[in-house]
């Protein structure tokens, strides 16, 4: 059981670094070369900043979540940890800002809810650490990271065609609304029937037995 349990830990793993690579450098790299969107000419610092602050959060982030560097590496941990905080607090504030300008303005207001919970998972995350409640800080770490990728999820949709979730939609609008209301939120309720609703169902069994 712990081998399966070590391989979907590592697929799932494998999963989510390979996704934020291919975000990093199908959305991030490509201004180093030269690139400029629409949005970028109009707003180069609020972009320049939620990119600057979602790679740190990206680069931290899994850093965050191996106890063999918590155990080892506390100093390192705690300083990676920074950094990721940093870095989703600047990814918050600006996609704050660039919600209200989005190209999609039905995707407006699901960014700005996102980017809201960036913030206040990152914030929890660090408030309960330095009243050194750990378990608490674990929780909302998971959740902020979460946060942070849902703005990598969204992009899944240029690797893989996802009608098998949505159906075959045409209108190209609509089937961004679609996928970033998904994508923004789903992950974050999956993440707390893990952490929260199948514990406190375990806990009731242990109870009456």
């Amino acid at each position: 059981m712990k081998i399966i349990e070590r391989l979907l830990y590592f697929l799932s793993w494998s999963i989510i670094i390979g996704l934020s690579a291919y975000f990093f450098l199908e959305n991030v790299s490509v201004f180093f070369t030269g690139y400029r969107s629409d949005s970028y000419i109009n707003n180069p610092i609020w972009v320049s900043s939620h990119l600057i602050g979602g790679t740190l959060a990206l680069l931290t982030g899994p850093i965050q979540f191996s106890k063999w560097i918590r155990s080892k590496y506390l100093n390192f941990h705690k300083l990676t940890g920074k950094i990721y905080i940093l870095g989703a607090f600047i990814v918050g504030l600006s996609a704050i800002r660039l919600s209200l300008i989005s190209s999609c303005v039905t995707c407006r207001v699901s960014l700005f809810i996102l980017a809201v919970l960036v913030l206040f998972t990152t914030f929890s995350a660090w408030w309960s650490v330095k009243n050194r409640n750990i378990k608490v800080h674990q929780q909302f770490m998971v959740r902020s990271y979460i946060c942070i990728l849902s703005f990598v999820a969204v992009r899944i949709g240029g690797i893989i065609s996802l009608d098998f979730l949505f159906g075959q939609i045409e209108d190209p609008t609509f089937s961004r609304t679609v996928n970033e209301y998904f994508f923004s939120f789903v992950p974050l309720i999956c993440g707390e029937i893990v952490m929260i609703w199948i514990p406190t169902l375990k806990n009731i069994k242990r109870k009456k037995n």
